[in-house]
């Protein structure tokens, strides 16, 4: 006789422990439920039935022994990017054995929902998602397991921390399948249909670069806000995504190559997909800074400006000397930093370029981020008894604009830009001119920071 799912009641009490809140899914083995643990301050937690359509009690039997095997793997998991494996649990429900893995429950957004709320995200958006998933799927992998089902249902962004977290491992598909195979029955592919891979979707196989292609279609409908069926041919077995959104080149190319049609021609690992990434920030950032240096050395040279046709924004004076002595550290936390103790010297690491070149670009020649960005301990050199005076006093300026920038949640960059446009309205015959560190162009700086704190002003 099929084992069938019943639905629970809101408010029911499994084991004297876990009240059922509600029910949040349901899929082709059970329901899932958000629940709270009573013995544990009543903390929520999530419930995933287990309640497979199999046909004799030995089978059965079969499959919680091979749902407890898949939920042993997941207990071994140890990361904050994963929710929690916290118990199985068998008890009887309305006379009849059932079984649930209890996780811990994520509070946040999946990125389906942030999608359709928000629209299409943005390269940045996407870059610092990149970021910080691909050392959880380099975890996952050294684990010798595969998720096996990467979609933005299955991607939550945490409230606590706009973290995202990687949910519904296919743990209870594959103790199903394993059922099936012995049984004879028919096989449950384990994976949604646009974001698995063939090997996966056609022959059951899933190997690591099968997350990585998952997790490519992923950010396509994020980056496009379209369906995989809308950007994907079928019968070629190829993406049409670029023309429905606005990425650089070198994202695009690491984005094709991990949906390449056949495992091979994808990147082995995550691991290789961050060093990709980093090896291709480095490279812009190169070509940034010694764009950078060319405007600090020669900013009045017109041959090279009307090749360009780029206005020149201010930047200081001493960029060219400071710009050897930058390292790699995340550039958010370079900034950060330089707003907690203006005394510390900046750094960049791993994915910071990345964010150098993709989240700042826009607004990168901007007075201020550049002034932060090669500004060490002593960038201003004021020809002026007060020359110690002057650097702290403008370096608090600079820290009191982010830290409002930060607490009205305002896109630094886009804010930045804006800023620029008012002061070069107000100051035309400034466009092209470089502001340097001499006093002469301090009441220039001044004002630049005038209309930066009017513009928070209105907003707070």
């Amino acid at each position: 006789m099929a084992r069938t799912s019943a639905l629970l009641r809101d408010g029911t009490i499994l084991n004297d422990r876990y009240r059922i809140i509600r029910q949040i899914g349901r899929g082709g083995f059970g329901r899932t439920y958000l629940a709270e643990d009573t013995q544990r301050y009543r903390e929520k937690c999530v419930l995933k039935e287990f309640a497979p359509q199999v046909e004799s009690d030995r089978s059965l039997r079969k499959a919680e022994e091979l749902f407890a095997r898949e939920a042993g793997i997941l207990y071994k998991l140890k990361h904050d990017q994963i929710p929690r494996f916290e118990a199985l649990l068998k008890t009887r429900v309305d006379g009849k054995d059932c079984l649930f893995l209890v996780q811990e429950y994520i509070d946040g957004d999946s990125y389906w929902d942030l999608l359709k709320r928000g629209g299409k995200f943005s390269e940045e958006e996407i870059t610092k998602l990149l970021a910080e998933l691909l050392p959880v799927l380099s975890y996952i992998h050294q684990e010798n397991l595969i998720h096996r089902d990467i979609s933005p249902d299955n991607l939550i962004k945490r409230h606590s921390d706009g973290k995202p977290v990687l949910i519904d491992f296919g743990c209870v598909k594959i103790a199903a399948n394993a059922v099936s195979q012995s049984t004879g029955q028919y096989i449950t592919l384990i994976g949604k249909k646009g974001y698995a891979p063939e090997e996966q979707m056609g022959r059951g196989k899933a190997i690591p670069s099968s997350d990585l292609y998952s997790l490519a279609a992923t950010i396509v409908v994020l980056l496009t806000g379209k369906q995989p069926d809308d950007i994907y041919n079928s019968h070629k077995g190829s993406w049409h995504w670029r023309s429905h959104a606005k990425v650089s080149s070198e994202l695009a190319k690491i984005l094709d190559k991990m949906l390449s049609y056949h495992p091979r021609d994808r990147y082995p690992s995550a691991e290789k997909v961050s060093q990709v990434l980093t090896a291709q920030s480095n490279s812009f950032a190169s070509n940034l800074i010694s764009r950078l240096r060319t405007l600090v050395v020669a900013p009045g040279d017109s041959h090279a400006n009307s090749n360009s046709k780029e206005i020149v924004k201010p930047v200081v004076a001493q960029a060219n000397s400071n710009i050897s002595r930058l390292n790699t550290q995340p550039f958010s936390a370079q900034i950060s930093k330089f707003v907690s103790n203006g005394s510390d010297r900046p750094k960049l690491k791993r994915f910071g370029l990345i964010l150098l070149g993709v989240i700042f670009v826009p607004g990168i020649l901007s007075f201020t981020f550049i002034n932060n960005l090669f500004n060490l301990s002593n960038s201003f050199s004021f020809k002026s008894k007060d020359n110690t005076y002057l650097l702290q006093k403008e370096q608090n300026k600079q820290k009191e604009i982010y830290q409002r920038i930060e607490a009205l949640n305002l896109n630094p960059s886009t804010f930045y830009n804006q800023v620029d446009r008012l002061f070069y309205q107000k100051y035309p015959n400034l466009k092209g001119v470089q502001l340097t560190e001499d006093l002469k162009h301090r009441q220039y700086r001044e004002k630049w920071y005038e209309i930066a704190n009017q513009l928070l002003d209105k907003r707070e």
